[in-house]
């Protein structure tokens, strides 16, 4: 049985001061005044650390708080979600957005029913429109309430509900499901991207069941079809791009990134009938960029990483990421040994002292590096991300503060001098929504090597 319902739910509501958007307006205007030359990238990197620390202490005293009063440290942390619900968004016509969720069965409660004596669940899904995170005005609304009675089958309850999108540029998503026999809410927000027609969520991507996929991922052997709003395509254009790209640099370091290069490896079409493609699996690992307009950047991006992905199943994928904990000199003598296996295993016993400690280290490292792969793949691994670096060496961050185009990561007690604090810029990315920068600064150097030499007690 299925009714809209109105939300009942006591979740907290994420208010912004206006003040609070300074911060990420000044750190664009401090990116773009101050001139990009090796000299002036020291001072530029520290001037703005110091003024948007100050300006975090000091916007952090007002009464609604920096960028929100909400801390969203939970998103990162599954030891604080007592459910794990994943979403989607595809825009069906110029009006009117799908909503796709996904959860497992076994993470909400069923209670047995005084009318039939079944057990039973009964959750919620709302969904909020606002213009951006300072949440002024609700925009569009819609509520749905589901119940289940299989409690027995524990697995994936995959549905969808619509909501009104008529906007022009981009807007915020709020979602919050309700497990209405816990009390229980959790709140998710998605960027809603309306700004032209040619970008990701005018597209969604099925399986061979025509079940949506909740992440831009695939296997090798793994079938599935693509679909656009836009019924009079008779083509996708496809982009491949086979890049190994490296690893995120320290947070201190000032080394300036190549630039990507969208010179693409090849270029083929899939024929589109009504909006669909035909079935396709793609064996070969690396980007893969559908487009209506090849003339333009935006399409829809599928990826192929390593077998097992996001999941780290092999020797080499754990020796990889022991290049954020040794020396360049440590990495090159590793690295010359044929044996992955044991390069993993000399590193960690040297790093542990002993095996006990060495195999509670590697849990605790490659769990972090998969979680990472969870929450923060772009167009590339989760792990080789900046945020996955930091999530990485320090874990889950203590507090979470959320902008239009920026993110602020807290470890330690918010509004402390001696807390550490990373600021995190949401960069403009063909290929994914999720791709952020670190704002780096020598500052980080000496906190930098004593969380490395923590993990190597």
């Amino acid at each position: 049985m299925k009714q809209d319902i109105k939300d009942t739910s006591k979740s907290q509501v994420i208010r912004h001061c206006e003040c609070s958007e300074a911060i990420c307006s000044l750190g664009r205007l401090l990116r773009s005044f101050l001139p990009r030359n090796d000299a002036l990238e020291v001072f530029r990197n520290t001037l703005e650390f110091s003024i948007i620390f100050f300006l975090i202490i000091l916007i952090s005293s007002c009464r609604t708080g920096l960028i929100s009063t909400q801390n969203l440290a939970y998103l990162y942390d599954k030891d604080m979600l007592m459910f794990t619900p994943e979403y989607t968004v595809f825009h069906k016509n110029d009006t009117v957005s799908v909503i796709y969720y996904k959860f497992n069965s076994g993470n909400i409660l069923y209670v047995k029913s005084d009318d039939n004596g079944k057990f039973i669940s009964k959750f919620s899904l709302k969904a909020e429109l606002y213009e951006s995170y300072n949440m002024k005005q609700i925009l569009d609304s819609n509520a749905v309430t589901y119940y289940d009675d299989d409690r027995e089958n524990k697995r994936d309850l995959i549905g969808s509900f619509e909501i009104n999108t008529k906007i022009k540029g981009s807007a915020l998503l709020k979602l919050i499901f309700t497990d209405i026999n816990k009390h229980a809410s959790l709140e998710s927000y998605i960027d809603i991207y309306r700004i032209t027609p040619y970008s990701e969520q005018n597209f969604t991507m099925l399986n061979a069941d025509s079940l949506t996929f909740f992440k831009p991922w695939i296997s090798d052997e793994q079938q599935f079809r693509i679909l656009c709003n836009n019924k009079n395509v008779d083509k996708f254009i496809v982009r491949y791009y086979n890049r190994i790209f490296p690893v995120a640099t320290p947070p201190y370091s000032t080394q300036s990134l190549a630039t990507f290069n969208f010179k693409a490896d090849s270029i083929f079409s899939v024929s589109v009938n009504n909006g669909y493609s035909g079935l396709i699996n793609f064996p070969k690992k690396g980007i893969y960029h559908f487009q209506i307009d090849s003339s333009k950047k935006e399409g829809f991006t599928v990826l192929r990483f390593n077998e097992g992905f996001p999941n780290i199943t092999t020797p080499s994928q754990m020796f990889f990421p022991l290049k954020y904990l040794t020396s360049r000199s440590e990495y090159e003598d590793l690295i010359v040994m044929k044996n992955r296996k044991e390069a993993v295993d000399k590193f960690w016993m040297l790093a542990a002292g002993n095996a006990d400690r060495a195999k509670e280290m590697i849990k605790l490292y490659y769990n972090r590096i998969q979680d990472a792969n969870e929450y923060f793949t772009s167009y590339l691994e989760g792990w080789k991300t900046d945020k996955g670096l930091i999530y990485i060496i320090y874990g889950s961050p203590n507090v979470v503060y959320r902008g239009q185009d920026m993110e602020t990561w807290v470890y330690g007690e918010d509004r402390n001098m001696l807390s550490i604090t990373f600021n995190f810029y949401k960069m403009e990315n063909p290929f994914s929504n999720n791709d952020y920068s670190l704002s780096r600064s020598p500052l980080y150097k000496d906190g930098w090597f004593q969380a490395i030499e923590n993990w190597r007690r």
